[in-house]
Parts: structure tokens; sequence; C-alpha cells
């Protein structure tokens, strides 16, 4: 909101404000992509995935693609000051997410229940992060190894900011009244896996894990 103010604040300038939900796709290594990673620990190992909170926790999405899409459009056809959230009609929470995990990897996902999130949230945000990535971390760099891949960018590291109770809720009804169509209107299993099988083919996910 600060930096747009300072947009705002400058004269005569000709500008438009875009904010997109998160953002999933090919060369996604910030958004769905460290959950993806998450998800293939439990494929290698074989055990239940829990998650924290709800299935019902916001995470809405956007492909890649529709935003380049969008900001195009946008150049052409949006109003000059306005603010455009860039977003699918999918309405994606935890539990869509997880059920692509489910789909992708063959594994069973779970949130915990009353008392074990009660608990959890006595722990507090820094300890859970730390603890997640502490189970994490080291399964997945093993496994990467043991199928020959030495050195990755991907992780399933989450920051504190990924693991907060913060739903990503968004409404993007202006940039679709302004005549714009998504040609990936929700997020699928089939878009997760090419994220997977185009970082397979570089040599930076191990193929496997997708098999």
């Amino acid at each position: 909101m600060e930096a747009e103010e300072l947009v705002r604040s400058v004269p005569e300038l000709d500008f438009l404000i875009v904010r997109p939900a998160i953002v999933y796709g090919p060369s996604d290594v910030l958004g769905i992509t460290p959950r993806l990673m998450v998800g293939s620990i439990y494929k290698e190992t074989g055990k239940k995935m829990e998650s924290l909170y709800s299935k019902d926790l916001r995470v809405n999405t956007v492909h890649v693609r529709d935003v380049a899409r969008a900001l195009w459009f946008l150049v052409e056809n949006g109003t000059r000051g306005e603010v455009y959230n860039v977003v699918d009609q999918g309405d994606t929470d935890q539990g869509t997410i997880n059920k692509i995990l489910e789909n992708i990897y063959g594994i069973r996902t779970t949130f915990l229940n009353g008392i074990k999130m009660a608990a959890a949230a006595q722990m507090g945000t820094k300890f859970l992060v730390g603890l997640a990535n502490d189970q994490h971390l080291k399964p997945f760099s093993d496994a990467c190894k043991r199928y020959g891949i030495n050195d990755t960018p991907l992780t399933p590291y989450l920051d504190e900011e990924l693991i907060r109770e913060t739903p990503t809720a968004v409404v993007g009804k202006k940039l679709l009244a302004a005549g714009f169509t998504y040609d990936h209107p929700q997020i699928t299993s089939e878009l997760c896996r090419e994220v997977l099988e185009d970082y397979a083919s570089k040599g930076i996910f191990p193929r496997e894990l997708l098999q």
C-alpha cells in the first residue's frame, strides 16, 4: 500500500496497479511449488501428510500465463490509476491443493484435528515453521540425491509468512468486467504436474517421484 501511494503521488504519471493472487505455473518457485515439493516427500516416505488449519483456508491462485496475458490486456484496455486484482475463478483453498497433491503423488493428506491444532497454535508460528522445515528439508535433499540430483533451486522450505493462518482471498470482478477472460480458470492437477514435468526435464526434480 505504501508503494502504491508513492506511485500515486507522482504528478501526471500514467499508471495502473495490478495485484496478482498466488502465482503458479512453469518456473514458479515461491507460489504453490513449495507445497508441491512438500507433497513429494510424502510420496517418497509413504507417510500421511498432515496440514495446519483447515481445508477451507483460502490460497487463491492465478496461472502465470494468465498474469502475462492480463498485463498485456490492461496496457491496452485498463483505466488509468485503477487497481486490478488478477485471480482465477477457482477460489482455491488448502483442500483444493491437498487434493491435487493426492492426485499427483498418490499420497494421503489430512488436517490437524482440533486438539492438535490448539496445541500447535500455542507453540507459535516461529516454532511451527522450524518444525516443518526440520521435517521436510533433509528428506527432500536425501530423495534428490538418491535419484542423482545433487543441486537444485527447488525446496520444500516454508517461511513464516506461509505458515500463518492468513488467507489469500481475492476478488477479481473488475478485470472480468473489463472484458478479460482466463485461459486457466482454476488450478488443476494437470497444470501442477506440468510444473513438475518441466523441472524434471531440466534435471532439477526427480522424475521418479512422479511415477
